[in-house]
């Protein structure tokens, strides 16, 4: 590789890095369509198991044990204390 294509390729992940920085900083604003998507799912019972699901993936950074069921209490993370 010569010295002006890896400038070219520093250039570019710089570039991509700072991108990436502006989205951490500046995460985009929540989809109003998938908010009423939301309350489409109303008839679907599923639909509840999943957001409890995602719930406790969530507070707890782990998946549920497979004894876990929606509705179950989800234990604080690990090392906090509730």
């Amino acid at each position: 590789m010569t010295t002006e294509e890896l400038t070219v390729k520093v250039l570019e992940l710089e570039k991509a890095v700072a991108e990436l920085r502006r989205g951490a900083t500046n995460p985009p604003a929540r989809n109003a369509n998938m908010m009423a998507a939301r309350g489409a799912m109303k008839d679907f019972p599923e639909f509840a198991d999943v957001i409890a699901f995602g719930r406790y993936f969530r507070e707890t950074g782990q998946l549920p044990p497979d004894d876990w069921n929606p509705g179950d209490p989800i234990p604080p993370a690990s090392g906090e204390t509730k």
